[in-house]
């Protein structure tokens, strides 16, 4: 059977679409600073500057979350799954999984011999609201759960909500 990839969904693109938008209000910033335009005084340089360089600072960091994503998923095979991600991968056996946990968006897959956490590779942010961005499963998107749900199936374990 072919395998089953999960990614993260199409929503993350909002990442990289907002970066590109704090990024463009740094440069404004910048420019405004450069061409000193208005009442312009040392302190609003100083503040000017300091917001733009912040602003920068936002922009990679949403830069680098939206690229981590990209390169992030989860591999259903026959006899098991693969967290991949940019810097490690994991295969877990579904023969091996003993107890799953979901606690918020973060599912923790207990094993015979240690455990990994599955979780949004991005979430969406807005003050202080995470929203988990959903799966895209071979193409097609999905919701957050459907890869919890597949995946405690194929495990033959139930998962626990804490």
């Amino acid at each position: 059977m072919e395998p089953i990839r999960y990614r993260p969904g199409e929503a993350i693109r909002w990442l990289e679409i907002g970066a590109e938008d704090i990024r463009k209000s740094a440069k404004r910033q910048g420019q405004s600073i450069v061409r000193r335009e208005g009442g312009r005084t040392i302190g609003r340089d100083l503040r000017d500057a300091a917001g733009a360089i912040f602003d920068l600072g936002k922009s990679a960091v949403a830069d680098v979350l939206h690229r981590q994503a990209q390169a992030s998923e989860v591999i259903l095979n026959d006899d098991g799954f693969t967290i991949a991600n940019p810097t490690s991968s994991k295969t877990v056996k579904y023969k091996d999984v003993v107890d799953m946990k979901l606690r918020g968006d973060r599912l923790t897959v207990q094993m015979k011999q240690g455990a990994v956490t599955i979780k949004p590779y991005a979430h969406i942010v807005s003050g202080r609201i995470k929203v988990p961005v959903g799966w895209s499963r071979n193409g097609l998107e999905v919701a957050y759960e459907v890869l919890i749900d597949e995946l405690s199936a194929r495990c033959g374990v139930t998962v626990e909500h804490l």
